[in-house]
């Protein structure tokens, strides 16, 4: 019997990262939910983490170490945004976003490596979320940008020096996803079918993505199925990027 995968997701309390933990739980994984606040499922294993925070990533990997020996997937998903005009952003911002969405995944994975050098990982790999945001533009969000497009440089210098060790990295960069976050953001317009419409319109499959599509591409990314994948950023947008603007003749 082949034992279950040990996998830690930063963030897995809500939104992504509640589904990425599901996702992998379906496949009988056990899941380490590494947030500030505790995940709605009591069967997952929680350990409160401030992943910008060394002592805390560090009591995180050691808790891990001492349950379990070893580690297989990490997967860098806890992050932030603020919508901001860049000269009204103050530096406590900045610091801020970087802390949590850039410094948590270099925290993270230098404590992780490790423990997913062990004999007993299996397919060792680290899956970071990084978003469209770095490698096209949305106003008020020059932070987040910045923080996001550092997460996939970040990662290709992983995968570079650590694939010796059989540890792959990738990253996942998600277009629209409809999390309550986003609905809350779209409930203040009035005329909610002509926002969704427009919203739906960006996007060649014709509709939003969802939480379960970053996840399922998560999973795949984390298994042996996608075992030559390596440094690579992919990208789950629904077509938004590859679409040119056309004028409404």
């Amino acid at each position: 019997m082949t034992a279950a995968r040990i996998v830690i997701v930063t963030g897995g309390a809500q939104n992504i990262g509640a589904a990425i933990v599901e996702r992998f739980q379906r496949d009988g994984a056990t899941v380490v939910c590494a947030d500030l606040n505790p995940h709605a499922d009591k069967t997952v294993h929680y350990v409160r983490t401030d992943i910008a925070d060394e002592t805390s990533v560090i009591a995180l990997m050691n808790e891990v170490s001492e349950r379990f020996g070893h580690l297989d997937v990490l997967v860098n998903n806890a992050g932030i945004c603020i919508e901001t005009p860049l000269h009204e952003t103050t530096v406590e911002q900045w610091d801020r976003v970087m802390a949590i969405n850039v410094r948590g995944t270099f925290l993270t994975s230098k404590y992780a490596l490790p423990l997913m050098t062990q004999e007993a990982a299996s397919h060792p790999a680290i899956v970071n979320i990084s978003s469209i945001e770095g490698l096209g533009a949305n106003p008020l969000h020059a932070v987040y940008a910045a923080s996001k497009a550092a997460v996939a440089g970040f990662t290709h210098n992983t995968a570079l020096e650590y694939g010796r060790y059989g540890i792959r990295c990738n990253a996942v960069a998600p277009g629209w996803i409809n999390t309550p976050f986003n609905e809350q953001l779209l409930a203040q317009y009035p005329d909610r079918a002509a926002v969704d419409a427009e919203i739906k319109a960006l996007h060649p499959v014709g509709r939003l993505g969802s939480p379960t599509d970053v996840a399922n591409t998560v999973h795949w990314l984390a298994s042996a199925e996608s075992g030559f994948i390596s440094g690579q950023e992919v990208i789950v947008d629904g077509g938004r990027l590859a679409k040119l603007p056309l004028p409404n003749l």
